[in-house]
């Protein structure tokens, strides 16, 4: 699901240009593209999109995205619809967007006006405006084909670009390396095409286009393929579809020892690869690798924190409304009697696992939603819980990593607050006040950090070696 904006200027070692260099008087004519969407060879859904020209010279770009599997059984379904509308270059004068994932829905619009580009986000019943600086000029992911068209990305060129994810309200920077035009095999014939390698932040895809600039097929993060398709296939979806479990896809089987009782295990030690150890031990301070070079995750703190906290673990941010008076008042409700910061964590933590019913879903957490809807999986329990610590002003940020279940490791969240200087983990998800030493933080922050996983998910491999 394409539903990033593209922004600046390009550059290129084999003479490709900016936008209106590229464009030039050219008017780009109405075009619809459908794209089959696969998970491990299953398909799960489709992206349609489609450019018209508008009669003041610009353009106006839709975009609809489906996906469908589950989750522990239950069916979810994914949907995103995204409408730009642009300037003759494809430059974005404005957007509107949704993402819908059962029980949760999130709107979103924006425009760009004297170099501010201005954002408001609906989740939860409630809207609130953003705004980012924007010097320059930003374009919508389907601008890149008719770049690449005009273009012609070949071997030693490179694109480079400011994006935006207005999901996760980020910028971040895209590179495109461009790729000589030659014969590849995909799908069991010779095609003429040209590999472009794009990367933006921890997202390695790899698109192929055709001698027109076509796109032919993407190989996405998390083991994603999009397949250029005819409107028929790309609708046409399996029997086996609401079947294929995204949780089971990503989990990891472990390797070496069986883990009887996982919620009690209070000192572990794994050998873990397709991971950076510095991150795995700047992710949790109950996290240090051995002389043999094996994880050893404890129960209890290993090391102290020896800088202050991030200030944005501390404040209001997009799906953590901490500020909102309901959650102010939910948060002194669920601590009330506590007579430390310890113990009216613990108190929350116990508040949280009782109030939010355990349904899975792959929606966008947003704390105010699950105030209201009170259902959700480790995420909900995890962005509910760092709101109502921030709201109080506890510093707290959320842990992403895996958590062992049944001989698997299961990507999961869980939050960690600052007690006495030091980061303690909590567990609402399961009920249990503190975090077990039967998972492995892989990084933290909040729920935007989850692209961080993108380069492990499908490349970590645990072995168990001892847990206690």
């Amino acid at each position: 699901m394409s539903y990033f904006l593209f922004g600046g200027q390009s550059r290129a070692t084999g003479g490709l240009k900016g936008p209106e260099d590229i464009l030039g008087a050219t008017r780009i004519p109405a075009e619809s593209t459908w794209m089959g969407v696969y998970l491990g060879g299953n398909k799960v859904g489709y992206v349609h999109s489609e450019l018209e020209p508008l009669p003041d010279g610009g353009y106006e770009v839709r975009e609809v995205s489906r996906m469908s599997g589950a989750m522990m059984g239950a069916a979810q379904l994914m949907k995103m619809d995204m409408t730009v509308r642009t300037d003759s270059a494809l430059a974005m004068l404005s957007f509107t967007g949704s993402l819908d994932a059962s029980p949760y829905s999130t709107t979103f619009s924006g425009k760009r006006s004297n170099q501010v580009l201005s954002i408001q986000l609906s989740t939860g019943g409630k809207s609130s405006d953003r705004y980012m600086p924007s010097p320059e000029p930003i374009y919508l992911s389907q601008s890149i084909k008719p770049l690449l068209q005009a273009g012609r990305l070949d071997a030693g060129d490179s694109l480079k670009l400011s994006s935006f994810d207005p999901t996760a309200m980020e910028m971040q920077d895209l590179i495109v390396f461009g790729g000589a035009l030659q014969k590849e095999q995909l799908f069991g014939e010779q095609i003429m095409a040209r590999k472009l390698v794009m990367r933006m932040g921890d997202f390695v895809s790899t698109l192929y286009v055709d001698a027109e600039g076509n796109s032919v097929v993407e190989y996405g993060p998390l083991g994603i393929t999009l397949k250029r398709e005819d409107m028929a296939t790309a609708l046409a979806i399996d029997d086996s579809l609401g079947t294929i479990d995204f949780l089971d896809v990503f989990a990891v089987k472990s390797t070496g020892g069986v883990i009887t009782d996982s919620r009690s295990v209070t000192r572990a030690r794994y050998r873990v690869s397709g991971v950076v150890p510095e991150l795995i031990e700047q992710a949790s301070a109950r996290q240090n690798y051995d002389s043999d070079s094996l994880l050893v995750v404890d129960a209890v703190l290993i090391r102290d924190e020896t800088t202050p906290p991030d200030p944005r673990f501390t404040t209001d941010a997009p799906f953590i409304e901490s500020r909102d008076p309901g959650i102010i008042k939910a948060a002194r409700e669920a601590v009330e009697g506590g007579v430390s910061r310890a113990d009216s964590l613990e108190r929350l933590s116990d508040w949280v696992f009782r109030y939010v019913q355990k349904r899975p879903s792959a929606g966008l957490p947003s704390a105010l939603a699950i105030l209201q809807t009170k259902r959700g999986d480790c995420n909900e329990h995890s962005i509910f819980f760092t709101a109502l610590a921030r709201s109080l002003g506890i510093p707290c940020k959320v842990e992403l990593g895996v958590v062992y279940q049944a001989g698997r490791f299961y990507y999961h969240a869980w939050p960690a607050a600052l007690v006495d200087g030091r980061w303690v983990e909590f567990e609402p998800t399961f009920g249990d006040r503190r975090a077990d030493a039967a998972r492995i933080a892989l990084t933290s922050g909040d729920m935007s950090s989850a692209s961080k996983l993108a380069s492990i998910i499908g490349n970590l491999k645990i072995e168990v070696v001892e847990a206690n």
